[in-house]
């Protein structure tokens, strides 16, 4: 009897010992992904112009976290997500290009285009992960300015890379950037999402960002991306209501002053007066070699490359007697002496990404990224967002991507990694914030 007793006390002290197991509830697949994608977006924003280590541990987080979503059934492709879908597509007109080895060799689609999904499908911490990406603004900032002063590389340890200084007497990068015209298009985005957000917000975080990103632009000399950035502060009292129609010549007339009196500064009044008299600059006569070479040679091919292009980075040998012609015959319209045409060794860089993608992926790939682009201003213009703060950001969003459109008539801009990983995070962060803000209480319930 006593060990019966024992025994029903022992099973009784096992049950009441064990028993928690039987209610605990672990996290499901739905909760690791939107923990991976978090943690993959908040890498994301403080690698993209810092370390290409740190973007490259993120985006493998960041992948793991969306093949997770889609084994738990929650990753669905949205009809916001079809711009960047045709831009895959774009990209995957390569398999009919001349070369199919060095295209692929050289892209990897997938990849590419991580950014986007990665942050499109964030839903959480919005607002945090923008004043991240702020204070790396600065950070950023710091560093070109830094460069340009006094000529110190600031080495990213994880990368082992530097401040690329390209241009004497003042001209700096950013940290793993290896071209000048991608870190100004990326500033010159920056810059202008924190200025227009400076009007629905007092942040001092938004402010600084917006004033040292203003004078790190103008230190790396791009001119594209000045142009990009003077269209954008232009458009900026059109998207931003805030600011009255009687306030508008106070506006406009302060934003003219400070052009006057960053313009009397010698390195980019310099630079201007390059644009201004092209007829003397023979680096200008080269892009004009180069879009007229374009223009001459792809009627000439056969139907197919006619169709979907060269392939990337396979346009070389084809274009480049198009190109030496074009520009002998510039020079020799303006009674220039061009004694070298060492810098006419690769069509590759169109220096224009509507040329860009015409040799690179033929009349169809042109009509993808037209489309593309469409759907993505006419998805912001027409966006209905669910907050204040949402409402902003796609603003902001929206003024930047019209500047990169204006400046990407002087850059390849998806030739440079580092700008296509910002294009799309930029992108993708919109598309999440103008769905899900930390502010809207519905979106927080969802997940309680």
């Amino acid at each position: 009897m006593e060990k019966k007793l024992v025994e029903v006390f022992m099973q009784r002290n096992f049950f009441i010992k064990y028993s928690f197991f039987k209610n605990l509830e672990f996290p499901s697949l739905d909760y690791f992904s939107r923990k991976f994608i978090l943690v993959s977006a908040i890498l994301l924003t403080i690698g993209l112009t810092t370390s290409i280590a740190i973007t490259n541990i993120a985006l493998t987080i960041g992948f793991v976290g969306l093949l997770t979503a889609v084994v738990s059934k929650t990753f669905k492709f949205k009809r916001n997500d079809v711009p960047i879908g045709l831009l895959f597509i774009q990209n995957l007109l390569s398999v009919f290009g001349i070369d199919i080895k060095n295209s692929f060799t050289n892209l990897n689609p997938i990849r590419l285009f991580l950014p986007y999904f990665v942050l499109s499908r964030l839903s959480e911490k919005h607002k945090a992960i923008v004043n991240l990406l702020g204070l790396v603004t600065i950070f950023t900032s710091i560093c070109i300015i830094i460069n340009a002063f006094f000529g110190h590389k600031i080495t990213d340890l994880l990368s082992a890379k530097h401040i690329y200084f390209h241009f004497p007497p003042l001209q700096a990068n950013s940290l793993w950037s290896t071209n000048a015209l991608a870190t100004g298009s990326i500033m010159m985005m920056l810059t202008l999402v924190f200025i227009t957000l400076s009007f629905y917000y007092k942040s001092i975080i938004y402010y600084i960002s917006s004033l040292l990103g203003f004078l790190s632009l103008f230190l790396i000399q791009e001119r594209s991306a000045i142009l990009g950035f003077v269209i954008g502060v232009i458009l900026i009292p059109f998207f931003v209501k805030k600011i009255k129609r009687k306030h508008l010549v106070f506006y406009y007339s302060a934003v003219v002053l400070v052009f006057l009196v960053f313009l009397q500064v010698g390195f980019i009044k310099q630079r201007i007066n390059q644009a201004i008299q092209y007829n003397k600059s023979t680096s200008i006569f080269l892009r004009f070699a180069q879009w007229d070479a374009a223009i001459k040679a792809m009627p000439k091919q056969d139907l197919k490359t006619i169709l979907f292009g060269f392939g990337l980075n396979n346009a070389d040998k084809a274009i480049l007697r198009y190109k030496i012609s074009s520009f002998k015959s510039i020079c020799d319209k303006y009674s220039l002496h061009c004694s070298s045409y060492t810098k006419l060794n690769g069509i590759g860089h169109m220096d224009n990404l509507y040329f860009q993608i015409l040799i690179d992926y033929g009349i169809i790939g042109e009509l993808l990224l037209f489309a593309s682009f469409f759907i993505i201003l006419k998805n912001n213009l027409t966006a209905r967002p669910i907050s204040k703060f949402s409402t902003a950001f796609n603003k902001s969003t929206t003024i930047a991507f019209i500047s990169f459109l204006v400046s990407s008539f002087f850059f390849s801009a998806f030739l440079y990694i580092d700008f296509v990983y910002f294009l799309m995070y930029l992108l993708g962060l919109n598309e999440s914030i103008k769905i899900w803000d930390s502010s809207d209480i519905i979106n927080k319930l969802k997940y309680m």
